[in-house]
């Protein structure tokens, strides 16, 4: 332990952040890269659609300023700041993005993605870099993330406050800052960590906005180290560091932190995990029930008819916690439609999947049969025989049948969708923004399959705009 007293642990993670080489990342690091910058870009062209969040380019661009930075999905470019955090907010806008670290066997919930990969694609553009550098400074970033965010005792929902570390510790690479003044960067966006509150529960688009705040305070936090300030001895495990305030001894170390520095340099830990849907992973299980029963309808019938659908009924297990999930659908609205079981199900009960459209507040008001199964109806509890977190679904019809499904919370969860998954996902996404031409589309497809090839990393953000 000794040797990684601090601050001598996190002084290790500055080093190994500031003196990764693209060499010393694995294949499987690269190639699961390649699947999530493609995830990832498919999510801000699906973002882009949001009608709630379309004030914001407007916003910005009256803001104006120096025009150094690409804004994706849109035209224009704006200061660096502003077109980080707005593309970034445009990234998670359907809670879409790609997602959990896996460190030292542990499944760790994280939400860095969705920061990560369009805040080092806008700094890729402004700075100039090749692909493997891009690579490997988002996932030196992430690995540095990963080994901090190990070591919290209670990881969800804090893992949040790690966002803007991860963005200072990616902006880092660009700003080409030594080991020392990496560790000042880190001080300013930990101590300035942006936290999601209590928005999943009101329903309240500060979710996505801390994903850009976060990038605005990683950029800040990197200028403030550029241009001389000292930091924080140790940011992290320091008195009154990010982590060691949540520790329960009030600022002993972590109970895993000498685990953090296993294998550093040598294993590098990234986020692996990809929704199916928009909204957060635990509706996964809701929207399978939703599009098994409907196959058993259309089976048994013939076809769906939704007027012949009396009612459905959503159930979480006893072992699943009672949260903001399992809340009635009460708004009727795109952000109330991301964190609902209930809507989840229903929706894909009568159209087989949920797609970035059928998130939309206007496409949920425009749906009458909809909104008459979804509105107002309790997620119930029952006792599943296996004790597993899952979800079921029961939807009786109007002659009487009964249909049910029942679908466990966990195992889709941290399952790989296959190469062509992705490819759909981000094709949908592309077509449902729908600025672009198809052509665009193949050609974002083959660069992000061999973007460490790329000489000039703009090759590929140039795709990104209109």
């Amino acid at each position: 332990m000794n040797k990684y007293l601090p601050p001598a642990g996190t002084d290790l993670l500055c080093e190994n952040l500031a003196g990764a080489g693209f060499e010393a990342l694995s294949e499987e690091n690269i190639e699961l890269f390649k699947d999530r910058l493609l995830d990832m870009t498919g999510c801000i062209f699906g973002g882009a659609i949001v009608p709630e969040d379309a004030f914001l380019e407007g916003l910005f661009k009256r803001w104006g300023g120096a025009e150094e930075a690409p804004l994706f999905a849109r035209n224009g470019r704006l200061p660096l700041p502003a077109a980080a955090m707005l593309n970034c907010i445009t990234a998670r806008a359907n809670d879409f993005g790609n997602m959990y670290f896996h460190v030292l066997g542990d499944r760790i919930a994280s939400h860095c993605g969705e920061t990560l990969i369009p805040l080092g694609l806008t700094l890729a553009d402004v700075f100039g870099t090749s692909g493997k550098e891009f690579i490997t400074s988002n996932i030196a970033a992430e690995d540095l993330t990963a080994r901090v965010l190990y070591t919290l005792p209670s990881r969800w929902p804090t893992d949040m406050l790690m966002v803007s570390s991860a963005a200072a510790a990616l902006a880092s690479r660009y700003y080409g800052l030594d080991a020392k003044k990496t560790k000042v960067a880190l001080s300013y966006a930990a101590t300035n960590a942006t936290d999601p509150a209590n928005s999943y529960y009101d329903y309240c688009q500060e979710f996505k906005y801390h994903n850009g705040a976060s990038a605005q305070a990683g950029i800040m936090a990197c200028e403030l180290a550029k241009g001389g300030w000292d930091g924080l001895e140790d940011p992290f495990f320091g008195h009154w560091g990010l982590i060691s305030m949540h520790c329960k001894s009030g600022g002993d170390l972590p109970e895993l932190y000498e685990k953090a520095f296993e294998d550093l340099g040598k294993v590098w830990y990234t986020e692996e995990n990809f929704k199916r849907g928009p909204g957060g992973i635990p509706t996964t299980p809701a929207g399978e029930c939703g599009a098994d029963i409907r196959a058993q309808i259309i089976a048994d019938k013939g076809r769906l008819d939704p007027e012949s659908i009396k009612s459905v009924r959503t159930f979480r297990s006893k072992a699943m916690p009672k949260n903001y999930y399992a809340n009635p659908f009460v708004r009727g609205d795109h952000t109330n439609a991301l964190f609902s079981f209930h809507f989840v199900a229903c929706c894909a009960l009568l159209r087989g999947s949920v797609t970035v459209r059928d998130v939309q507040t206007p496409a949920i008001q425009a749906d009458r049969d909809l909104l008459r199964l979804a509105l107002n109806m309790p997620v119930e509890e029952y006792e599943n025989t296996d004790g597993s977190m899952s979800i079921k679904l029961v939807v009786e019809m109007a002659d009487g049948s009964v249909y049910t499904a029942e679908k466990n919370a966990l195992k889709t969860r941290y399952t790989y969708p296959g190469k062509d998954f992705i490819k759909a996902k981000f094709r949908d996404q592309f077509e449902a923004f729908g600025k672009l031409p198809k052509s665009r589309c193949d050609k974002i497809i083959e660069l992000a399959a061999k973007i460490d090839t790329l000489e000039d990393m703009r090759e590929y953000t140039q795709l990104l705009v209109i």
